[in-house]
């Protein structure tokens, strides 16, 4: 267990490399970490509580990095590669596992006022998340990187924001995992997901649709979300919804070695 202090100071020295995975992660994530390496070229932690395992690192110099990676035993999962240094990895049995590319809704509230007027919205309730985790871990490897999320992650997500839910006789056959921040400003629409049986109904773009009424009614003015490159029928059903990349070929590279 990755005791606070230790993560507070090791976040404040992160933040003065070149090359770093650990600029956009909480302490909840890094919680089950044991540190590998910190001195004043590489910071490198690893959480084998992870499948595959994850680690986070960093460095000035990746080529010390990838040295580093290439004599870890094991299955690695490494995120925030950078594109260049790609080709060094999969030396070392490194293959693209994902490629997450960021879209904007700048229009966010002519969006929501171009819906048909959303009826009352269900969402999951803590003794649900069980349930929701099952149905995740239905959609798992649907999209490149997705590997399912667990209940706990479930509670601590609804302990500062929602979940939206729909039901098919009382059983949750999708949901979508929304939050509002930026000062109130941004819809996040972190995750979207259906039962594989009740797919091709209609249900995403449902989500999707009281994903922006949800944001607006809250007072967003934008929205965010994130896709992998490949996952082309979300991209499609993002861009009807006003949803476009900003930073195409740009994207966050993650990388599994198995």
């Amino acid at each position: 267990m990755l005791r606070v202090n230790i993560y507070d100071a090791v976040i404040k020295k992160a933040k003065k490399f070149k090359y770093s995975s650990m600029n956009h992660i909480e302490y909840d994530d890094y919680a089950d970490s044991v540190v590998l390496h910190d001195c004043d070229k590489l910071i490198l932690l690893l959480d084998k509580s992870k499948t595959p395992a994850m680690l986070y690192y960093a460095t000035d110099d990746f080529d010390l990095l990838v040295k580093i990676i290439a004599d870890i035993p094991g299955q690695l999962r490494l995120h925030f590669v950078p594109q260049v240094f790609a080709p060094q990895l999969k030396k070392f049995g490194f293959v693209e596992w994902g490629e997450y590319v960021d879209f904007f809704n700048t229009r966010l509230t002519e969006t929501a006022e171009s819906l048909v007027e959303m009826n009352e919205i269900d969402y999951l309730r803590v003794e649900e998340c069980e349930e929701a985790s099952t149905l995740s871990h239905k959609c798992k490897l649907q999209s490149r990187g997705f590997e399912g999320e667990s209940s706990d992650w479930f509670i601590e997500w609804l302990k500062k924001n929602k979940v939206i839910i729909l039901r098919q006789d009382s059983v949750i056959v999708g949901y979508c995992c929304v939050s509002v921040y930026n000062e109130g400003t941004t819809l996040w629409i972190r995750e979207i997901a259906v039962d594989p049986i009740y797919q091709g109904q209609g249900l995403g773009k449902k989500l999707m649709e009281q994903a922006i009424y949800y944001g607006a009614k809250n007072g967003a003015v934008k929205g965010f979300l994130a896709a992998d490159i490949l996952n082309h029928n979300a991209i499609g059903l993002y861009n009807k919804y006003g949803f476009h990349a900003v930073n195409m070929g740009e994207g966050e590279l993650q990388m599994v070695r198995n």
